[in-house]
Parts: C-alpha cells; structure tokens; sequence
C-alpha cells in the first residue's frame, strides 16, 4: 500500500515571495520514480495553507508523512495564512499538541522554513522523525534540500539515509547552508535524539548572520505583526511560557536528558544574569511533565541567622523542601537523639520525603554560592549533597532524587575532592549567546537583525544575555535607538549604570583585580594576567578567556572601567603599607550612592505625648523599611531616632525602594486608627561619597538630608541628579521645584516632588 504524503505550503502577503510551487513540482518529480515494493501518493497539497486546512487534510487522510514549506521565525512560531491572506503564527506547543492526537499514524514531518528546529523539537516528543532548520535558509536551499530527500525517499532509502541525501544535495550545488537542516529522532525515554551528519555538524562553524540567497523563508517582523509577543521588563528569570527565552543547543537537552537518569546530577555554572535561574526552572518544569515532584530553593531567600550554625541551616533546609513539595514539615520527628545534624537531615530525606512521595523528584538549588562564605556550613552541606549522589547509584531510594544546583562563583571553599558535588554529575557552564542567538532574539523583539546591528551590539555588550535583553527592549519601547544606546551605555545615562556600579565597587575593594583590569585596559588585545584574577573577573562576566589570556566580554566594560580606574595609580597589590595612615586610606572608598534619608513628621510631639506608643509604631514601620531594603539591595547605615538613613547602588533601587515603602504606608493607614499612623518624609540624592568602615559621608549626604526636610508629609523628595537618572526608568508623576534653598549648601538647588496616587478603594 501506497504511503500516504500531505504537503502544506503558505507564502503570506505580508513576507517575502518564495518558489513554493516549484518545489511542490519537484517533489512530484521525484516522488513519480518510486520504488516499486513502497509507492507514494501526495494524498493533499495546498499552497495557501490555513490552520483549519490543516486539521482537516489530518482527518479526512491520514498521511504517513506530512511536508511544510513556508515561513518561520523560531519560538512565534510558522506562519500560515489567516482569513485575509496574512500570516496567522502557530506555536510550537499547538503544533506538538495537535500531532499528538496523530501519533499513531505519522511516521515523519519536514518542516522546511527558518528556524522551525523549535518545532520540530516539540513535535517529535510525540512522532518519531522530525526535520526542521536550525537557522535562517535561503529559497534555493530549501529546494535542493526536498528535492534530494524525496528523491531518495522515492529510491526506497530510509528517512534518515533520505534526510542525508537532501543535506548532500545543498552541498553539492555550493550552498553553504547544509548543515541547516537538522533531523530529531524520538526515543523510548521521549526526548528527541538528534542525527547528526556524520558528525560533521560538530566540525564546521556555522554563520548564520552571513547573507543567503534571497529570498529566504523567515517571518520578517518589519512587516508581519507579532501581537502575540509582550514585551517583558528585561530582569529576573525569563518566564516559562514567555517567547524570549532563547535556548543554547545542546545545554537544554543534554540537562533534559540527564534528569531523567536516577539519582542525576546537574551543575550550573555562569556569572550572575547569564540564565541559570530561566535555565533551572525549565529543568524543572520537564521533570514536572514527566510526572516527577519539583522544588526549588534560592538560598537568598533564607535569612542569615540560619547560616550561623550547620544544624539550624540543615533544619531550614528539610523544612524548606518540604513546604516546596507540599509536605507537612516535621522536624520534631527527626531532629532527636546524639545524631549528628547531617545524619538527621539524611534520614529526614529517605523515611519522609523519599518514602512519602511516589515517583523521582527533581530538587532545583539555585544561587548556592551564597553559602560559600560559611564555610564551616558549606563543607559540611555539599559533602551531604556528594553522599546523596553517591547513594543514588545504588540505592533504590535514593535514586528518586534528581538534583540540579546553580552557581555563579569558582568554587574557592577547601572541599576534599571525594566530598565535592562540583566534580561529579552534568557540567554546564552557560556561555554568552552567540551571533545567530542575538539576532534571534532581535527578530522577537520586532527589530531589525541585520547583521551590522548585531555585531554594532555585540561589540559593545558581549553575548551577556541580560545586557542584550535590557538594549532590545529599550530599543523596542522606543526609548532609545541603537546608537543612542551605544553612545551611553558605558555613562550613568544608559541603562546599564547600577550594572556597572556594582562591578566597580566590587573591584575597587580587591587591589589585585584592580591591577587586573587596569592591566586589561592598557592592552590592545587579549592578556594574560594571574589565572586567580582571571577566573575571579570571568566569574563576573567582565572578561572571555582568547586560550590562557582575557579580554573583557565587550567595549562597555573597557571604557567604564578606564573613566573610573585609569586616573588611578596602578596599584601593586604586592606592596605593603609604609606607615599607619596608608591602613586609614584602605579603608576609605570615594563613589557614586544613592543616600536616602527618612523622618517621620512631628515626631516630638508625638513621643511627648505618647513616647511607648511612639516607639512601638516606629519600630513597626521601621520593619517595613527594612524589608523593602532587602528586597531593593540597599544597605541601612543608621537609624536616626524617628528616621533611617540608606544607601543603594542605583537610583532608580531608591526611588523604586521609597514608593514601594510610601505605598505600603498609606494603605495600611486606611484601616488604621488615626493615633496609629506615622507620616514619614523621604529624600534622596545621587552623589560623591566617601565610605570609611560601615560608615558614610561626604557633601552628597548633606544634600540627601536637606532635601528630606523639603518633602511633603507621606511624600518623597528628589534631586535633579537623580530625577535625570531615573525618569529614562520609572514612569513618576512630579512637580517641579525651582532654586530651592537648602541650610549649608551655597547654591540654590532644583528638587523634585514625586507625586504618588492614593491607594485604590477596596
């Protein structure tokens, strides 16, 4: 019986034209020298293919192979025609979830058009051969591509040989593209396997930004609409179901793979905002669509008092993971007797939550670095983690346990090589994304990829993802344009300024890694610098190893750096201090801070006449403020009587920090008695400062503490310095003040009042 083969093609107004029927033809042609033992018959064909054409042609034939030619643009999606002759995308997710319900009946699916790789990852979960292209490919390329497949289809040759001969094909016409097409296999365990081509895949460079023959079959997002991508504020992880996630083949499957090995363990290095916590949730999220129990703990969110000693971080720790997996948390079952902390914690994990949840669970542990500064803590919890491990090769029980942890740091603790969970398991060290990878991500943006608006951000950024991220939305919002962005990036105009701040201020504390980059800066190229400094600056994402030398990641961090470390005198971390006064001089930083003072409005009368309530409300609304801190990165310095005085590494923290606060105040006020309510004031300035021990001074915190007594009841006060700065980040409502005197500062100054709306009703 013949094999039955349903072709779809679509070629949208609004893209580009392609030679969609004469490939159409071609796959006729050589369809029609068959092999006699299994014919073929194209049982539907359609050039203006919608999504309803689509189930329908499913019912109504039942092909064995089914063949799409069209456009694509990655995660959006291929395009079809919607109703008007526009392109209508369809998503990875709704294309596997519809050949599911045919999983039984399709043998093969070629999607030839850009990008489609994400497609074809998704759909062959469930069918058990799926072409797509894992880049942009030119019209000619898809052509010779079918025409060499089916031709050997038709010989009678398997799909993987025919797969080949489509690959052999481009190549033999000169067409630098074959090494786009890439084959997916199912397996018996559900991931997709990939076939490679001889392993020739691994051996050539891709470039995917080099022009192809035109046209190609890419959705161009200058002229199709993408109104199913939301922009997202560009921070934190990227949302499970959000379009902008760009995966880094093969980082995503090999982690998908080995969670599903027992007792695995999965090791995420890369400097902060590389994408280990976006990369940790979608381990997670696949262990949770095998049907495994999940959790996930960030060590930030756990309080300090809990790593001052192993037994009560190990206590927050079990009690912790329970609550994840939605246990009942029962500490006072385990933790008795003279065992020692890790053995508790041990058998807390097998007779409860191995023993009380059915099926393997995967155990995410992100920003565990953070425990590295325990050390006494930190030796002891990552040995327990290696013994997991250890238990999970052979004990039943044990081998529930899927473990993955993220960290951003070279691992400096001293850890017994046989005790360390940092040489054993999956190694992933996330790079920075690759050319193709920014393009990609331009062309969801709506932006034009072209390959000099790439390299122009490339050159400046690096591949670091955040920074990426951050420029393409701000780009895309309209806010900036690309060459606006390029010109302040590395300025406390751009976007990019408490980043930068924070890298400096974590540099100028270390004399060596300030030689290092002062060093980086004088050179042309790459250099090599003292392996220590090296791995400590690419922990931070400010450099790439170039063999055993570094340069930094991209311009911005050289012409930062240069502005704030070359005025400098090139410090020599080797020599010791002459006299008592260079020791006062170490401990002395001069920078940049966003000092915040608050106070509460007649206060003195309020604590004459009532100074036990008074003190009890302060420490209340004092509570608030700090929490608030904690969660905008400030540092409290002072506590001032009725008021608090605060310093944050970027302004838009502060100002972010100082509504957050006010909001909260005056909502709590609706259901509070009128003796109850304190009316705080908060000003803020962006300044020079000098910080000497935990201390802080300087004229910028003169300022901060004039402008505070310049703010309305419930209000917030701000310069101008820090209106410039945070008006390009936050939308504010606010009035205006002209040449505003302050006590002991000699020029009159311009002073914002940030206007909050009231509370909503309940």
């Amino acid at each position: 019986m013949a094999k039955k083969i349903l072709i779809l093609a679509a070629n949208p107004k609004n893209t580009e034209i392609l030679r969609l029927e004469e490939e159409v033809q071609k796959i006729e042609a050589g369809l029609q020298r068959s092999h006699p033992r299994q014919p073929f018959e194209i049982v539907f064909r359609s050039t203006e293919a919608k999504p309803e054409e689509l189930r329908r042609a499913f019912l109504d034939c039942e092909p064995q192979i089914v063949h799409f030619s069209g456009h694509g643009s990655g995660t959006p999606g291929l395009a079809f025609l919607d109703e008007a002759g526009e392109a209508r995308l369809v998503t990875a997710q709704a294309l596997a979830n519809f050949f599911k319900l045919f999983h039984d009946k399709i043998e093969c699916v070629i999607l030839n058009a850009c990008y489609s790789v994400v497609q074809a990852e998704a759909i062959a979960q469930h069918i058990d051969y799926v072409i797509g292209m894992n880049q942009a490919i030119g019209d000619r390329a898809a052509i010779e591509f079918a025409v060499g497949f089916y031709d050997a289809l038709g010989a009678g040759r398997s799909i993987e040989d025919a797969y080949l001969f489509g690959c052999s094909a481009i190549e033999l016409e000169g067409i630098p593209e074959y090494l786009t097409p890439v084959l997916k296999k199912k397996t018996s365990g559900g991931f997709p396997e990939e076939i490679q081509q001889n392993g020739s895949a691994n051996q050539m460079e891709k470039s995917p930004l080099e022009p192809v023959v035109n046209p190609s079959r890419f959705v161009d997002s200058n002229s199709v609409p993408l109104e199913a991508i939301a922009l997202e504020e560009p921070e934190g992880q990227v949302s499970l179901d959000s379009p902008l996630y760009i995966e880094r083949p093969p980082i995503e499957s090999d982690c998908y793979e080995t969670l599903i090995k027992p007792g695995s363990l999965i090791r995420i290095k890369a400097p902060h905002h590389m994408g280990k916590t976006s990369l940790m949730s979608r381990i997670l999220h696949y262990g949770t669509q095998q049907g495994y129990r999940t959790a996930c703990l960030n060590f930030q969110s756990a309080d300090g008092e809990f790593f001052k000693n192993l037994d009560s971080f190990l206590q927050w720790f079990c009690a912790s993971v329970s609550e994840e997996l939605g246990l009942e948390e029962r500490l006072d079952q385990y933790w008795r007797g003279i065992l020692g902390s890790k053995n508790k914690c041990s058998k807390y994990f097998q007779t409860y939550i191995l023993a009380e949840i059915e099926g393997p669970i995967a155990l995410g542990l992100d920003e565990v670095d953070l425990i590295f500064q325990y050390p006494e803590v930190a030796t002891d919890f990552f040995g327990l983690l290696r013994a997991w491990h250890e238990k999970g090769k052979n004990e039943p029980i044990w081998k529930k346990l899927r473990m993955a942890i993220a960290h951003s740091k070279e691992v400096y603790i001293p850890l017994n090589i046989n005790q360390s969970p940092f040489n054993v398991g999956l190694p992933i060290e996330l790079p920075e994304f690759t050319a193709a990878q920014v393009q990609e991500l331009m062309v969801r943006h709506g932006l034009n990829g072209s390959k000099t608006n790439v390299e122009q951000l490339m050159n400046r950024v690096g591949g670091h993802p955040a920074l990426i991220r951050i420029a393409l939305y701000y780009i895309a919002k309209g806010r900036l344009t690309l060459q606006t962005l390029l010109e302040v990036a590395a300025t406390e105009e751009g976007p990019y300024y408490a980043h930068l701040r924070r890298h400096l201020l974590k540099v100028e504390q270390d004399a060596d890694l300030t030689a290092a980059i002062q060093q980086l800066i004088a050179a042309k190229g790459p250099v090599e610098i003292q392996s220590a400094q090296a791995f400590k600056l690419r922990s931070m994402g400010l450099v790439k190893f170039q063999g055993n030398a570094v340069t930094f990641l991209g311009d911005i961090y050289r012409d930062y750096f240069r502005s704030r470390l070359m005025d400098k005198p090139p410090v020599n971390s080797k020599e010791k201090p002459e006299n008592p006064d260079s020791l006062l001089e170490l401990a002395t930083k001069t920078g940049l801070a966003a000092i915040v003072f608050t106070d509460v409005v007649n206060s003195t009368l309020f604590m004459a006449s009532n100074q036990e309530l008074m003190l009890q409300l302060l420490d209340r609304d004092f509570g608030v403020m700090r929490e608030a801190c904690q969660r905008f990165d400030g540092r409290l310095l002072k506590s001032l009587g009725d008021g608090m005085m605060i310093c944050f590494e970027s302004a838009v923290k502060a100002v972010a920090w100082a509504i957050s606060v006010q909001e909260y105040f005056a909502k709590s006020a609706k259901n509070l008695a009128e003796d109850q309510i304190l009316f705080h004031r908060i000003g803020i300035h962006l300044g020079e400062v000098v910080f000497k021990n935990d201390d802080i001074l300087g004229t910028g915190v003169n300022i901060a503490a004039r402008i505070q007594s310049k703010a309305k009841p419930e209000g917030i006060c701000i310069s101008q310095t820090v209106y410039d700065v945070v008006k390009r980040h936050l939308s504010l409502k606010v009035e205006r003040l002209e040449a505003v005197e302050l006590k002991g500062i000699p020029e009159p100054m311009t002073l914002y009042q940030i206007i909050i709306d009231p509370p909503e009703e309940d």
